[in-house]
């Protein structure tokens, strides 16, 4: 199985010293629902600060936020751990579809990625990462 999108999904949004672990996680079909599961509390150790271009717990509410999916909503990869939420969604339906998942969702596009950590006693983080800066 090609695993192009997790390495692309790594090599731009995740720490240089997290990666190797990671990428083996998300690659060997045994261990990726625990690569995924890292996300639900570990996110910030993961992510690379210089890519996050948004966070919160509310950022669908966020009207630039609302404007960067109007204007990126392309075909996105989509990791969870839960099959269901796995594969290839436009961008503004995996945003909706990753809102009702309790566990962790990646989603990948041409340039950028949303993380939504694990749904914890009702909230839950949510990041967009940009290899560029944000043009909305």
């Amino acid at each position: 199985m090609e695993y192009a999108e997790e390495k692309r999904f790594i090599q731009s949004f995740i720490k240089k010293n997290r990666r190797e672990r990671l990428l083996h996680e998300l690659t060997s079909p045994k261990k990726r629902a625990a690569g995924i599961m890292r996300f639900c509390h570990t996110a910030e150790d993961l992510l690379d600060h210089s890519k996050i271009r948004m966070k919160g717990g509310n950022l669908e509410r966020r009207p630039e936020f609302a404007e960067y999916i109007r204007t990126h909503d392309e075909v996105c990869g989509v990791f969870s751990d839960g099959l269901w939420l796995d594969g290839y969604l436009p961008l503004k339906q995996a945003v909706a579809e990753a809102a009702f998942c309790a566990g962790a969702v990646l989603i990948l596009g041409d340039g950028f990625a949303v993380v939504f950590t694990e749904a914890v006693q009702g909230g839950r983080d949510r990041y967009l990462l940009c290899e560029k800066e944000l043009e909305i």
